[in-house]
Formats: structure tokens, C-alpha cells, sequence
């Protein structure tokens, strides 16, 4: 039935492919171990270490095991096949950073993803393969022992582990599997709980399986869980054929081959065994998920679909796994065998073909019906649940839109007022009067029409500097009747602008009339405050700016957002005498933000001020804040509202009413399971 499967001879040649068992170390104390060559990979600019590597093998004395070991010489090998040579060229322009992750041992590369061609990205990815790989024959070398000395390890010896590494990624499909048995400790976020087996409960579960996963190839993976439909589909990045190894040691002759032709179908059936693994981690997320769709993209998963397969939760759990578990998938028999793998998966449905060459083709991925609708939010005319309607101050999802184009025309008209500001201040702030008496008029005609229409839910104006500050809204409103009429995006920018200009022109008083009607129109957005703050520091009103920047830290909910008004507050203190309220706020300012080099020079210098009075170890500031009425953002009563609204938003299928909390969450705990939901809430499949 799958003779597609069998276009090319895909054993590989020579040996039965089982791995030899490491050997006893024995190695003198001090001795180099596999984990030393592993960590001199991130000891030095990753060109540097690599060719530093090729340069020690290539110069070592065959006859002295300690100065070049066969694990170096198999890194140097693999390193070269992955032209890994090119790295110094490519980090020239595109710097290239190396990471060890604590959750899986594995190595994980830094770029920016958003500036570098596919080939210099595909080369990044297979050195980080590769050393991937090389963790993995480090671990398997260790055995119990805990420790691999190099001076015991023969190339051979990697290449073979190295293979079974590759045919083995489905062995803990059985853990992921019964994983549905086990607590889900991210099903909770600030008081509120998902639903058993809700779409919240399913992404945070299947997300969690996917970060855990050990694998040589990095998995890149998007998914949308249906609850409605016990449906999960899965898109996931497969390694493409050049990247697994063009050679082997072949036990049998006692000599290296070349087993480049075998590479599309090794890929072929590792790309098997992956859709296997992930199917195992869907079914697991919870005992209501019947189907399951795994959609393989070659190279990343922006790259073109090339298998689509359709489980069912009984002929998986009770076909596929029983081979899995046999160890019949994982065999060295079938590690290049693509078509023994698929008889093996008792598929309901597939997309999959290859070519002449044995490389999986382009296909269309399966239909899947799911009940979780990607509609914009600003079209998205479905109600909101119930319960959350007096929380949002909104009926429908599309009430939540805060971030859809409004007027274009408006928008060229108000950056061409600012384009040429500087030549007539008085006329530039003429025009933006137009603008902001335009703009309120159209809002209040809007409130005017909504009262008549419905006078049981009065309507107020709110302008909302990011997405976040529309869900706050019941933190600054206690009437959970009333509803919002969005104001107009160009209007807010006109009066922060004019608050500008007129600080500039030295008129301080028409500045805060038009920095305080911001804050007005937008109290649930902390940047609103800013030029409040910036009018009161042009005229050193240095303890005003401490009120008012406390009324922002109460709806502040952004990393940056937080720490700016940090910095600010700060200098207040400081500016003020209050010299220990000054530190605890500069120590609020991560180093890495927009702010944090400023903050950091500041605080040196106030520390250098402070001189014998710096606190000492038992000073807590934390609780300094605490004591001078300075809210510690984000605070508890935004963040349960975010959760509340995060969590039912989602189990009710609105994953992009959902997402930007859901990024919001995984950014505040810098967790990345709760970043991998985030981008799936707000890109889907």
C-alpha cells in the first residue's frame, strides 16, 4: 500500500547498525571527558572554538590519544561536512551567539532571524545539529558511569551512537503519551484555572511536551488545539537531507563509507518517527483527543509542506505505540527504511510522496474542520463568554480591537504637520487643534448614537497605547454597564504632540491641560503618563512627578513600559532627597531594557553621592518601595485580570483575542512554553 516508500534501496550499507556499548573510563583524574570538548564550544566565539577544534585535530598525533580523541576527530568530521568553516564569514555580519540549555543539555543558537538569508541560516542550523548531536553521543557515551573520558572514545564508536541517536527519537513517545495522568502546573495563572481538558489545559500540555523533547534537529512547531473537535493539529520543521551524516564507519569492512545517497531517506524516516513523537504528546495532552494532524515543513517551519498524516487515538495507542515500545521502530533494521516506519503508524489519512531521489516532495497538508476561528479581532462579531463581559467592558471580541487601521488619510495628514513642524510651531499647532477638535467630535457623536441605541450601557471614549490596556479597563471603571467607543489613534498622537510643542515653546501650563486630557482618554495605558511626567520635569516639580508616576505603575503591565516609569520615578526620588527610594527604583531597571544603560550610569552616580550612606546587605528594597506607597508592577489585581481573561478567552476559541495576554504572561515569567502557546494563539497553522 505505501510502495512510495520504496522508490529507493534505503538500508545502509554494511554493519546491522547497533551501537557498541561505551567503554569503562578508567582515565586518569584530570583527563579530558566529552563534556570538556562539548563546553569549549560555548568558552569562545563560536568560529573561534570551532576552528580551533579542526586546527587541534588536524595537527594531533595519531599515536597520543589525549591530544586529539575520537570524539574530536568525529566533531571535526561532522563540523566539516556542515561546512561549519563558513560560520567566521557569515557572524561576521550576522552575530551568532551559543547557548546551553539547563532543560535539555542541548545547544541552542542566537541571531536575528529577521535579517539573515535562508542558506546562512540553514548553515547555522546544521552546526547547531551537529553539536546537538555530539550532546547526545556525549550522554549516551556516559551511560551510568556519568562520565565519558575522550581518551577512550574511537571515531567509530560516535558514528554508530550517532546513528542510533537519529533512530531513536520516538523511545519516550510512552511518557509523553501518559502525560494527560499528571498535573498541569501552568494550568493556573494568577487565580484563574483552565478547563480539564480545555483548549488552555491542551495548548499548555502539548507546548510543555514539545519544549521537553531531546532532539538532534531544532523543532520549530505551531499547533491549534481543539477541545470542540478532540482535535489537535500540529506544523512542525524537519530536518532537511543535507544535514544528516555523509558518512558512516562500517563495522563489517572496518572502514568508512559514504552514505550520502542514503540521507534523503534517512531524513524521511526521521521525519516519521518525529510525527510519531508529536502525535504521542497531542493524544497525551488528554484523554478527549481522538485526532491528531502533523503537518512536516522541510527546513523551518515556514517552509513547504511536504508530509501531512492524520492519527487516531486507537490505532496509535494500540498499533504505533506497541511498536514503538517493542523497539521495532527504533530499529537499526529500519533506520533508513522509510516505508517498514509507515506501515508501522496506521495512519487514518496522508499527504506524503517522494521523488526519484527518495526526497519528500511538496504536498497539500490535510483538511482538518476545527472550531477555533483565526478572524480578525476587529471582524470577529461572535460574543464574548458571558462572565467576562462586565471584566472587558465589552460585548463582542471585536469591541476589543484597539489596534486596526482607523483613518489613513488622517495619518498622512498628521505626519505631514509633523514633517514640517520646525518651520512654523504656531501653524503646527493650529493643525493639530484641527485634528484633535475632529477627532473628538466624531468620538462623541459615536458615544451619542451608542447611548440612543442602548441607553442601559453608557459609553465612554478610551484611547489605548497598546493592545494590553484595553482588557484593564475595569481597574479605572466600576460600573461594569458601561461600554467604549475607541477613540482615535491620530487624535491621541495630535494632543501628545501638542503637549510637546507647547513645552517647547516654554507655555508649561497649555503642555499639562493637554498631557492630563491624555491621561484621561487613556488611564489604563501607562505611556499616557509620560508626558505628564516630562511637562512636571521641565518646570522641576520633581514630587509631582512621583504622584503621577505612581499612577502608572498601577496599570503598567510591559517590561518596558515598567521600567521606564521606574527610571523616572528614581530620579524624582532622587531629585527630591529621598536618596534609598532613589536606588530601590534604579535597581528595578533591567540592565538589558531601553533605559537600562541610563539608569545604570545614574545609579552609579547616585550611589557615588551617597557615599557612607549606601544601605547595607540587610537593606530590603523591596520593602522601601512598599513603604513609600510605590506599587511593585505589574501589579496583583492586572495580573489576575489578565489571567482570567487569558484563560477563558481561550477555552472559549478566540486565540487572537487571547494571544497578546498570552505573550504578555510568557514575557512577565520568562517562560517559554508560554511563549510557544503565545505565538501559536496569534499565528495558528
Amino acid at each position: 500500500m505505501f510502495d512510495f516508500f520504496r522508490k529507493k534501496n534505503n538500508q545502509p550499507e554494511g554493519g546491522d547498525g547497533s551501537a557498541p556499548a561505551p567503554q569503562g573510563n578508567g582515565a586518569a583524574e584530570g583527563a579530558r571527558t566529552t563534556r570538556d570538548v562539548l563546553a569549549e564550544f560555548t568558552a569562545a566565539p563560536l568560529p573561534d572554538a570551532i576552528d580551533g577544534l579542526l586546527f587541534r585535530v588536524s595537527m594531533a598525533d595519531p599515536s597520543d590519544p589525549a591530544a586529539s580523541s575520537g570524539f574530536d576527530a568525529y566533531a571535526a568530521r561532522l563540523l566539516s561536512d556542515a561546512e561549519a568553516p563558513s560560520l567566521r564569514a557569515i557572524a561576521v555580519e550576522h552575530p551568532v551567539e551559543l547557548r546551553r540549555l539547563n532543560t535539555t543539555g542541548l545547544f541552542w543558537s542566537i541571531f536575528d532571524d529577521s535579517t539573515i538569508s535562508a542558506g546562512n541560516r540553514g548553515t547555522i542550523l546544521r552546526i547547531e545539529s551537529v553539536l546537538d548531536r555530539l550532546a547526545l553521543v556525549s550522554k549516551a557515551l556516559e551511560g551510568d558511569e556519568g562520565t565519558a573520558y575522550v581518551a577512550n572514545v574511537t571515531e567509530a564508536q560516535c558514528s554508530e551512537l550517532d546513528w542510533q541517536v537519529l533512530r531513536s527519537i520516538a523511545n519516550d513517545a510512552n511518557d509523553y503519551l501518559t502525560a494527560a495522568e499528571r498535573d498541569n502546573k501552568l494550568d493556573s495563572q494568577y487565580g484563574t484555572t483552565g478547563t480539564r481538558g480545555g483548549n488552555w489545559d491542551l495548548s499548555t500540555r502539548f507546548a510543555s511536551a514539545c519544549e521537553s523533547m531531546v532532539l538532534p534537529f531544532r523543532l520549530e512547531y505551531r499547533f491549534v488545539c481543539d477541545s470542540q473537535t478532540s482535535t489537535i493539529v500540529a506544523n512542525v520543521s524537519l530536518p532537511a537531507p543535507d544535514v544528516f551524516p555523509k558518512s558512516r564507519f562500517n563495522a563489517a569492512t572496518g572502514s568508512w563509507v559514504d552514505c550520502a545517497g542514503q540521507r534523503p531517506a534517512a531524513a524521511a524516516a526521521y521525519a516519521l518517527r518525529l510525527a510519531a513523537l508529536i502525535a504521542s504528546a497531542a493524544f497525551g495532552s488528554s484523554v478527549g483527543i481522538t485526532r491528531v494532524i502533523v503537518n512536516g515543513h522541510e527546513g523551518s517551519i515556514a517552509g513547504q509542506t511536504v508530509l501531512s498524516l492524520e492519527f487516531g487515538r486507537i490505532p496509535f495507542t494500540m498499533g504505533t505505540m506497541a511498536k514503538i515500545r517493542s523497539g521495532e521502530f527504533s530499529a537499526a533494521a529500519c533506520e533508513c527504511d522509510p516505508a517498514a516506519l509507515f506501515d508501522m503508524l496506521h495512519l487514518a489519512q496522508f499527504a506524503a510522496n517522494l521523488g526519484d531521489d527518495g526526497t519528500l516532495q511538496p504536498v497539500e497538508p490535510l483538511k482538518a474542520e476545527l472550531s477555533v476561528p483565526y478572524t480578525p479581532v476587529a471582524e470577529d462579531t461572535r460574543p464574548i463568554p458571558e462572565d467576562l463581559r462586565a471584566l472587558l467592558h465589552a460585548d463582542e471580541v471585536r469591541d476589543l480591537d484597539v489596534m486596526s487601521e482607523q483613518d489613513p488619510e488622517l495619518g498622512a495628514r498628521y505626519r505631514a504637520i509633523m514633517d514640517e513642524k520646525d518651520d512654523s510651531l504656531l501653524l503646527a499647532v493650529a493643525q493639530l487643534e484641527d485634528i484633535v477638535a475632529e477627532t473628538d467630535k466624531a468620538a462623541q457623536a459615536a458615544v451619542t448614537v451608542d447611548d440612543a441605541a442602548d441607553p442601559a450601557e453608557p459609553r465612554r471614549v478610551l484611547y489605548c497605547e497598546n493592545v494590553f490596556a484595553r482588557y484593564l479597563t475595569s481597574l479605572v471603571e466600576s460600573d461594569p454597564a458601561v461600554r467604549y467607543v475607541r477613540a482615535s489613534d491620530i487624535g491621541q498622537a495630535a494632543r501628545s504632540s501638542l503637549s510637546r510643542i507647547y513645552r517647547d515653546m516654554g507655555d508649561l501650563d497649555a503642555a499639562e491641560a493637554q498631557a492630563r486630557v491624555c491621561i484621561d482618554l487613556a488611564p489604563t495605558s501607562a505611556p499616557a503618563y509620560n508626558d505628564l511626567i516630562t511637562c512636571f520635569a521641565e518646570g522641576d516639580h520633581y514630587d509631582r512627578i512621583i504622584d503621577v508616576a505612581k499612577e502608572a505603575l498601577r496599570v503598567a503591565v510591559t517590561g518596558n513600559d515598567i521600567s521606564y516609569v521606574y527610571y523616572r520615578l528614581a530620579f524624582a526620588y532622587w531629585q527630591t532627597g529621598r536618596l534609598t527610594e532613589a536606588l530601590a527604583c534604579y535597581l528595578r531597571v533591567p540592565e538589558a531594557s531601553p533605559m537600562g544603560e541610563a539608569a545604570l550610569r545614574e545609579r552609579n552616580d547616585l550611589v557615588s553621592e551617597m557615599g557612607n550612606n549606601v544601605p547595607g546587605n540587610e537593606w530590603d528594597p523591596t520593602a522601601c518601595l512598599r513603604t513609600a506607597g510605590v506599587p511593585l508592577a505589574p501589579l496583583d489585581d492586572v495580573m489576575e485580570v489578565v489571567g482570567r481573561a487569558l484563560i477563558e478567552l481561550c477555552d472559549a476559541n478566540m486565540p487572537l483575542a487571547a494571544a497578546p495576554l498570552a505573550s504578555l504572561v510568557a514575557s512577565t515569567q520568562r517562560n517559554d512554553i508560554l511563549h510557544a502557546v503565545a505565538a501559536s494563539l496569534r499565528q495558528g497553522i
